[in-house]
């Protein structure tokens, strides 16, 4: 069942709190995980074509508390974060055939980390996957029309390097800095200005309480980090947080200790 991937961090969080009964809070966890594991699918793949899947675990005293809970008729909300460690997710790699990788060890995540890092982190990478996905499909531009543009582009490039030139030295730079009189100039002209005479030299103002912390920099093109690169980068800091979790390394005489839920 597809939801919309705006509503799925803080209220199914809060639906999952408010959950009347245990059996509810399990459902909606699992239809969490389930939904997770969607977009695990769709999200760039790891080196050998390998992709992250999610199952959502619990240990041998679990069913014990879920009969208890049951008879009693009280919730399990406030059991499960890992206050008693009763639920987890089990994160491990699948290959691209669809096969479980035995030779990894999975990683165990607690479900606070599930709904604050892990799925939150996924519809992120999702989003931008599928934004790049699409720039894909837009279509061709007449080449009038990409001419104008480029001839456009020209202009408003150099008109953008008179910009970034200097007013003192007149010297092309990116590093363009504004004190507190809002006169722009470069890094290296402040620098000298401010040991010369301690006064901006376009209007003579003082410098002398100016620290490098209240200077304004301009930035540049250059200095924009493109999506592409910043969907690497959360890619990047997402391996780096799922390789850090605890492994899943189960007692070799209890292979059973992990178990599907419904």
């Amino acid at each position: 069942m597809e939801r919309n991937a705006t509503t799925m961090i803080v209220p199914d969080y809060y639906r999952l709190a408010k959950s009347v009964s245990c059996q509810d809070s399990i459902k909606t966890l699992q239809a969490d995980v389930d939904y997770a594991n969607l977009l695990a699918t769709s999200i760039p793949r790891f080196k050998g074509g390998t992709y992250l899947q999610m199952k959502l675990v619990y240990n041998d005293l679990a069913p014990l508390f879920l009969v208890l809970f049951q008879w009693m008729n009280f919730s399990c909300t406030c059991l499960l974060p890992s206050y008693l460690n009763l639920f987890n997710i089990l994160l491990y790699e699948v290959s691209a055939d669809g096969k479980q990788m035995l030779k990894s060890h999975g990683r165990k995540a607690t479900v606070r980390e599930f709904y604050a890092v892990i799925l939150p982190s996924l519809l992120r990478l999702h989003g931008n996957s599928s934004g790049r996905a699409d720039e894909g499909y837009r279509p061709k531009i007449a080449v009038s029309a990409n001419f104008q543009e480029t001839t456009k582009k020209k202009h408003c490039n150099s008109d953008l390097e008179r910009e970034d030139e200097c007013g003192i030295c007149l010297e092309p730079c990116t590093k363009m800095v504004l004190p507190n009189c809002c006169h722009a100039m470069c890094i290296n002209c402040y620098r000298d200005w401010n040991v010369r005479s301690e006064s901006c030299p376009f209007c003579r103002g003082s410098l002398k309480r100016v620290e490098s912390g209240d200077l304004w920099v301009l930035t540049c093109d250059g200095d924009v980090v493109d999506q592409e690169t910043l969907s690497k980068d959360e890619m990047r800091r997402f391996r780096r947080y799922v390789n850090g979790l605890p492994k899943d390394v189960p007692d070799a005489l209890f292979l059973v200790y992990y178990e599907y839920l419904i």
